[in-house]
């Protein structure tokens, strides 16, 4: 049996081989250069060949690519993580933009690191993560819960990556979030076989839009509607003013539902705030309610409900965007130092919805640890027994905070809710690049509320095997790679859960979504 794992590899340009030449003069991350690695671990049982294969935008010619050549025995273990960049890949040149299809005999999940290759005197410390499509994702609809286009200094690029063997006309809808969520624009792109079309918010020429029309910017959401053919989508929301940034997966209908979990809430906590982006993916308005949990005891500790703020109508309409703010709910309840977990659940339609965790303000904003931290996780409709994370890392203090330090040495920090009625304990497990476990760590968390872990509470995580001393993921001869599995423990294996993780240093962050393993 052959896996497929479909991957948006870049959300804007890559640029190779001139990051170190003098480069035009730009406002923010939507005019910066990025470089893609991906990160991938084998879930399953036995070892497994990689292959890889590349597609230009607009492209059907497969760029081939064996990741594993030459090293061991050219297969990937179980259990077992590695990477690739795709600046080394022969045939992928400076400027490419496009997609990747991953095959394997075992299931493999993958999370892609989008980052900027540093030039004389930049200082760009952002790594920005989504993770990789299985085929049974691929869908004839996809939502994309908010596009931005020159909005909250802010614009969204999308990718859609047709999944099959011929073209596909792909339809978009977009809603305008600040007229009552009326449509916009809709707009029908035709997309070669295994190839893509990348979307930016601010060109009329991709998304219909005129931006004239939207002096203070366009502020909405999306639906990807094709002619029968599956495609996934991925999206990056960049700063036009600051070099931050943070990329997203684009949501299936079926990944959609009237009830929605989110593995973190913040407000004034951890020097971060979240916001939520709730969508109708339904045909009829509806109603919409979050409800927060503290971590500590997972008892309820506030609400929020939808109100229009013009027209005070309490029903959200099809395919239209509500924004929350964790720290402003509709009951007024004080949320000054909240940590915990949500469900946004509607009246009847389903949804779905995205978490941004950024710098509380104006406190955390002052604080240079946490300034240009920007985030974005997915909810989930439902949890399982088993996750994986492709990509952890601990670096070292000295290392960590270095001044020098722009995003090469990160820490993360797991945030795992519990889905049930009753406590559930955990068993996280850290591997190491050739699938060795090197630590368990073990935590009971309450009903419907949210544990944390990091390697160092994993007993020997820490320095496992040929990994240099006090870390996690980072190796004696320079390579990298670190994984990990999160289970229901043995009392209660059955017990459902959704992760993220957030990847952080100094000055910046990311997070992206746990994957279930089947």
């Amino acid at each position: 049996m052959k896996f497929k794992l479909m991957t948006i590899v870049l959300i804007f340009a890559l640029a190779f081989g001139f990051m170190g030449s003098v480069q035009p003069a730009r406002a923010g991350a939507i005019d910066l250069s990025w470089a893609v690695s991906v990160t991938y671990q084998n879930v399953g049982t036995a070892a497994t060949q990689v292959n890889v294969d590349f597609y230009a935008e607009d492209s059907s010619t497969a760029i081939t690519f064996n990741p594993l050549a030459g090293v061991g025995d050219g297969t990937l273990a179980a259990g077992a993580g590695a990477s690739f960049f795709i600046g080394n890949v022969a045939g992928v040149t400076s400027g490419f933009k496009g997609n990747a299809v991953i095959t394997t005999s075992e299931p493999v999940v993958a999370t892609i690191v989008q980052f900027h290759q540093n030039a004389a005197g930049e200082a760009v410390k952002m790594r920005m993560l989504s993770n990789g499509f299985q085929s049974t994702d691929a869908s004839t609809t996809y939502l994309i819960a908010t596009t931005l286009g020159k909005k909250f200094d802010r614009t969204t690029v999308f990718s859609i990556q047709n999944t099959t063997d011929a073209a596909v006309a792909a339809t978009l809808k977009f809603y305008d979030a600040d007229n009552n969520g009326a449509l916009a624009s809709e707009i029908t792109h035709n997309i070669p076989a295994y190839s893509s079309k990348y979307i930016r918010m601010d060109d009329q020429a991709t998304t219909g839009i005129n931006m004239t029309s939207y002096p203070t910017g366009f502020n909405g959401s999306a639906i990807i509607t094709t002619n029968g053919g599956a495609v996934v989508a991925a999206a990056s929301e960049l700063y036009t003013n600051v070099d931050r940034g943070a990329n997203f997966e684009g949501l299936a209908t079926d990944r959609s539902a009237s009830t929605i979990y989110m593995a973190t809430g913040l407000c004034k906590n951890s020097g971060l705030d979240t916001y939520y982006a709730v969508q109708n993916a339904g045909d009829q308005p509806t109603t919409v309610t979050v409800d927060y949990y503290n971590s500590a005891d997972g008892q309820k500790k506030a609400t929020d409900s939808y109100k229009n703020p013009t027209t005070s109508v309490t029903t959200l309409g099809p395919g239209q965007k509500w924004s929350v703010n964790t720290c402003k709910p509709s009951d007024g309840t004080d949320m000054t130092n909240f940590t915990g977990s949500a469900v946004v659940s509607s009246g009847g339609q389903n949804l779905v919805v995205l978490g941004k965790a950024q710098c509380s303000s104006p406190a955390g904003c002052a604080n240079s640890s946490y300034t240009d931290v920007f985030t974005i996780f997915m909810g989930e409709k439902q949890g399982a027994s088993k996750l994986a994370l492709p990509f952890v890392r601990w670096a070292a203090d000295a290392r960590f905070s270095a001044a020098t330090n722009l995003g090469s040495y990160q820490r993360s920090y797991l945030a795992i809710q519990n889905l049930e009625a009753t406590e559930t304990v955990v068993d996280v497990k850290y591997f190491d690049k050739v699938g060795t476990l090197c630590g368990t760590h073990t935590l009971t968390i309450p009903a419907k509320s949210k544990g944390t872990s990091r390697a160092p509470l994993a007993t020997n995580a820490l320095g496992c095997g040929s990994m240099n001393p006090d870390e996690f993921g980072y190796y004696t001869d320079g390579t990298f790679g670190g994984s990990v599995l999160i289970e229901a423990a043995a009392a209660n294996p059955n017990a459902k859960l959704i992760a993220i993780a957030r990847v952080q240093n100094p000055g910046a962050g990311e997070d992206y979504n746990a994957v279930p393993v089947p």
